[in-house]
């Protein structure tokens, strides 16, 4: 658990075991201290200012780092893994800066694992830094890949649709990334600076998990679960 509460948690008894559901759009296995984390997609700033002639500053890179930093240090996890489109695109190697190459790779230490399970934007991960490189990882019941994945036992924690929840509220509605639940899988939101995301009622996403019973919705640092 963090050591400190800066931000709320929502403890889900799922199949596999307990899943904390963190606010800051991560998600931590507390029985092997793993953190979770979904669709960075470092390098999506500098990748629309050369190719999509975009007039926003990329320093999502460094942004998703800040962020990323303070909750490794506050859960001290023994293992980080990454569930796919960490990096926007294939390029993303050649703009990468070495800084933080550095601080990815100091992530990485003699005491906490990282490994980057491989997404559809980012089949290869820069070879400058280190981790392992999976198609997916089994830890406990939990199996962990970047899309969802139908299994029998156990639960599916995966990434890839960037689910956003829209409530109503007194004054209009209010939209936010959320954690998409169900009996056998669980979808993060994503964690990058510029992602979007995709509604939970579009229909591409209830095709993609029809069998949706909740969502956790994270919003100024805390979390609601909705059932659906």
């Amino acid at each position: 658990m963090p050591k400190t509460q800066t931000h709320e948690t929502h403890s889900l008894n799922t199949r596999a075991g307990e899943l904390v559901l963190d606010s800051r759009k991560v998600a931590f296995i507390p029985e092997t201290k793993t953190l979770l984390v979904a669709d960075m997609h470092f390098e999506k700033g500098s990748y629309l200012r050369e190719f999509g002639r975009s007039v926003l500053p990329s320093f999502d890179t460094h942004d998703t780092l800040e962020r990323l930093s303070q909750i490794v240090a506050d859960y001290a996890p023994k293992s980080i893994i990454a569930l796919g489109d960490s990096f926007h695109d294939v390029a993303a190697d050649e703009r990468l800066s070495s800084e933080a190459a550095q601080r990815l790779n100091q992530l990485m230490t003699p005491s906490c694992d990282f490994v980057w399970v491989l997404g559809n934007h980012d089949p290869d991960i820069p070879s400058a830094l280190h981790g392992q490189r999976e198609d997916h990882i089994q830890t406990g019941g939990f199996l962990l890949t970047h899309h969802p994945y139908a299994v029998q036992e156990g639960i599916n924690i995966c990434g890839h649709y960037h689910p956003k929840a829209k409530i109503k509220a007194k004054f209009g509605s209010v939209a936010s990334p959320c954690f998409a639940i169900s009996e056998d899988c669980i979808i993060l939101p994503s964690f990058g600076t510029y992602t979007g995301g995709l509604y939970v009622s579009d229909p591409a996403f209830q095709a993609a998990m029809p069998n949706m019973t909740a969502v956790a919705m994270t919003y100024q640092n805390r979390i609601f679960t909705i059932k659906v």
